[in-house]
């Protein structure tokens, strides 16, 4: 299955199909988002296996020139060891009420998100990464979840990712004892929009409840977001691009090729959350 993660089939028909094969009856902590319409089911987890991705740690802190050397290029058969995720204070973090989410006006922000949403391949499919901070707001650390391991199938139109597993990692890149106040776990729509599908709110509950498990508190503000991307056809100059606006709940910018919009939502996808952008 893992061909289709990074290339896969855009035929709806057979990831259904699929869906209904490795559901109920699995073995795996299945988790099945998108903007199809499909169902989620879950079960028992199981051991990790590995894939030709590794999976680190990018810190966010625009201070530190550390937590930088993993990229797409990296060889799989000689791995950075990942820096443990920042665990002091945000800048900054106190200047805004717990639920808003505090988007770093800065563009290697913007280019690591937007290198995750693409998830390093050709083929774009809907793919899972992770935001966490040291404070309730503000975003310090980004995990890379697109290691094939963690997935059932991905294609432009569905995901089906083992949450579990994706949770116990992120919990294991911390110090023992240790956790975040605040976690965002996205999913990419690619051409698609920021709207959550059934698919997403049924699976949300299972998805905020294995972090709380993984990290043994629920001390965390937990918000679920949509990564949007398409081709935005136009040929941005250097000073255009990167320039984030915020509307209400999301925030947007242009790259190179796409234009990004990444909507936050609560840990249900009820509740459409604060967005803000800072420069601090």
């Amino acid at each position: 299955m893992f061909d289709n993660i990074f290339g896969g089939s855009d035929d709806e028909d057979d990831d259904k199909n699929d869906v209904q094969r490795n559901g109920a009856d699995s073995e795996w902590d299945i988790e099945v988002t998108g903007h199809t319409g499909f169902r989620s089911s879950s079960s028992n987890d199981s051991s990790s296996s590995s894939g030709w991705f590794r999976t680190h740690t990018i810190s966010l802190d625009l201070d530190s020139s550390e937590g930088t050397a993993s990229t797409d290029t990296q060889s799989p058969s000689q791995p950075a060891v990942p820096d443990e995720p920042t665990t002091g204070p945000s800048p900054g973090s106190g200047s805004y009420d717990r639920g808003t989410f505090v988007f770093p006006d800065s563009r290697d922000f913007m280019q690591k998100v937007e290198a995750r949403g693409l998830n390093g391949a050709h083929n774009r499919v809907e793919t899972v990464y992770v935001l966490a901070g040291n404070s309730y707001t503000t975003p310090t650390d980004l995990f890379r979840l697109d290691n094939p391991s963690y997935y059932k199938s991905a294609t432009r139109r569905s995901v089906v990712s083992y949450s579990r597993k994706m949770a116990n990692k992120v919990a294991a890149l911390y110090p023992n004892g240790k956790a975040p106040k605040l976690l965002v776990r996205f999913h990419t729509h690619p051409g698609g929009s920021t709207r959550p599908s059934d698919a997403d709110r049924q699976s949300a509950a299972q998805v905020r409840d294995n972090f709380a498990d993984a990290f043994g508190t629920g001390d965390f503000e937990f918000f679920q977001g949509i990564h949007a991307y398409k081709d935005h056809g136009s040929n941005p100059s250097p000073s255009e691009r990167h320039s984030p606006t915020a509307r209400s709940n999301s925030v947007s910018w242009r790259g190179e090729q796409y234009r990004h919009e990444l909507a936050l939502f609560g840990p249900k996808f009820q509740n459409p959350r604060k967005a803000v952008v800072s420069d601090d």
